[in-house]
């Protein structure tokens, strides 16, 4: 079984270098709860790297979230 301690996070700013966005727009989707990000300590979020993965899936689909 996988544990968190197991599982890949990234940091906002990481997914949007990534996806070449602005930290700005990746910080909106977490709080349209577009993309699920989990807040660690005070305004510190991690993105599981699969949540990512799954959002980019439904993107390329063409669904909104």
């Amino acid at each position: 079984m996988k544990t968190m301690a197991d599982e890949e996070f990234y940091t906002l700013q990481e997914v949007a270098d990534r996806l070449k966005v602005t930290y700005r727009t990746v910080y909106r989707w977490v709080q349209e709860n577009r993309l699920p990000a989990y807040q660690i300590g005070a305004g510190s979020w991690r993105v599981r790297k699969e949540d990512l993965e799954e959002f980019l899936q439904d993107r390329r689909r063409g669904e909104k979230k």
